[in-house]
């Protein structure tokens, strides 16, 4: 048997071998002594049947057998004489096996990462500090009042200005031919909220309740609709009439109507402290960001392609998954995919980094996942989706599920460790958080 082993990358082996035919043919021989005996085959007793039969029905079988017996016991043996630790199954690029000749193949073979973990105790960290100012408080209960408004009809014969709410008609052309879906009735558009095409409300602000207009309107060259990218409708547009948002003043009656608050005091004491909260949760995660960053960039080495493989899956998955929901056509997910392939290639590359250092660092420090915490996490989710706990353990042990939960739970037991050894900088955050409905 020869073999030869060359280094591709610190995590990968290429493997050829050559095994003489005589061998091959042992291990066949053997294989269809083994079918044999299970074999009963029509006018001979069960494992009786003469060899020479049970190799012209079973042949191709029993090589099969044979050639990927020998491939593993190659493998294994490459493997143990040059001190090598597998990670997952070899997977075959090229095989020969020619009756009465040598057989030949080809495998690449996958290695578990070896690295010296760099020191993480007393990690420097800067912390954001997301602020809550009176303004904020002021902005968001102002998005409220707004939410709260009603429109009301312009009474005067005035012109439609930037924020009114103006009741449409409107129809579209392409070449003279109705563009379809473009012939709307009664469509209400808030000027400066609630824009159809770049371009459109600067053609009607000015125009008064019972005038029309018609005007080209060139569509952008990325506009959902490829039927209409980059072309010019000829617009007819009725403006039927004009509303203006009658916004409740800010006192204790309207306070009132946003939850059990008494007064507006109440009610700004409530939506800071709900901020301040939020903000919180955005610090703290701004801080585990910041830490995983480090721990990502001090510790540097290949990982098992296959690994990255399937974690470039889940982000793929989960990137489409979020433009679909923000709207974007499937042509364009297509297409944003592939310009951010790369981008999402490295992020898969340093998550299974991350994998590995956080298992080093809870080998180091003998931290572990409980059954009882899993056991937790499972419950807490059969509750949630209405299964049953029995179910939702059997469908989490066979999907993978339990593995990424004991991770999770892993990873921030370590996190948390680090942390409490670590010097930790806070620092003011500029960043605008997200702000959430009361």
């Amino acid at each position: 048997m020869k073999i030869n082993l060359e280094k591709t990358s610190d995590v990968e082996r290429k493997l050829s071998v050559e095994i003489p035919w005589d061998t091959v043919k042992e291990e066949i021989d053997k294989a269809l002594f083994r079918i044999r005996a299970g074999a009963t085959l029509k006018g001979f007793r069960k494992g009786k049947a003469p060899i020479e039969m049970v190799r012209k029905i079973y042949g191709a079988e029993a090589k099969d057998d044979a050639v990927n017996s020998l491939v593993s016991v190659a493998t294994r043996k490459a493997l143990d004489e040059n001190n090598l630790i597998p990670f997952g199954s070899p997977y075959l690029t090229e095989v020969k096996s020619d009756e009465n000749k040598p057989l030949g193949f080809e495998a690449i073979v996958e290695l578990s990462p070896s690295f010296e973990l760099t020191d993480y105790k007393g990690l420097e960290l800067e912390k954001p500090i997301f602020r809550v100012k009176d303004e904020d408080v002021t902005s968001f209960i102002d998005s409220l009042r707004e939410q709260k408004a009603e429109a009301v009809p312009v009474e005067e014969n005035r012109e439609l200005c930037s924020g009114d709410i103006a009741r449409i008609d409107f129809s579209g052309t392409k070449g003279g031919e109705p563009v379809e879906g473009m012939d709307v009735k009664d469509y209400m558009i808030q000027i400066g909220k609630t824009e159809l095409v770049p371009g459109f409300e600067a053609q009607i602000l000015g125009m008064k309740a019972g005038e029309e207009k018609e005007f080209d309107l060139p569509f952008p060259d990325d506009f959902s609709n490829k039927d209409l990218a980059g072309r010019t409708v000829h617009f007819s547009v009725a403006i039927k009439a004009i509303e203006v948002l009658d916004i409740p003043d800010l006192d204790d009656e309207f306070a009132s109507t946003v939850g059990e608050y008494r007064t507006v005091d109440e009610l700004r004491k409530a939506v800071r402290e709900d901020m301040e909260k939020i903000r919180g949760t955005d610090s703290e995660r701004a801080l585990r960001s910041n830490l995983t960053r480090k721990l990502v960039d001090a510790n540097v080495f290949d990982v098992p392609p296959s690994l990255v493989d399937k974690e470039l899956r889940f982000l793929v998955q989960d990137y489409g998954e979020k433009l679909t929901r923000a709207g974007v056509p499937d042509e364009k997910i297509k297409e944003l995919i592939l310009a951010n392939e790369e981008g999402l290639k490295d992020t898969a590359k340093e998550h299974v980094r991350l994998m590995y250092v956080i298992s080093e660092i809870a080998d180091v420090e003998k931290i572990e996942a409980k059954d009882a915490e899993i056991d937790a996490v499972v419950r807490h989710a059969a509750a949630q989706t209405g299964k049953r706990y029995e179910d939702l353990q059997e469908e989490y042990s066979s999907d993978g599920t339990i593995k990424e939960i004991t991770f999770s739970i892993l990873r921030d037991k370590v996190f948390n460790h680090i942390l409490e050894n670590a010097v930790i900088t806070e620092t003011e955050a500029k960043n605008e958080i997200e702000q959430e409905d009361h």
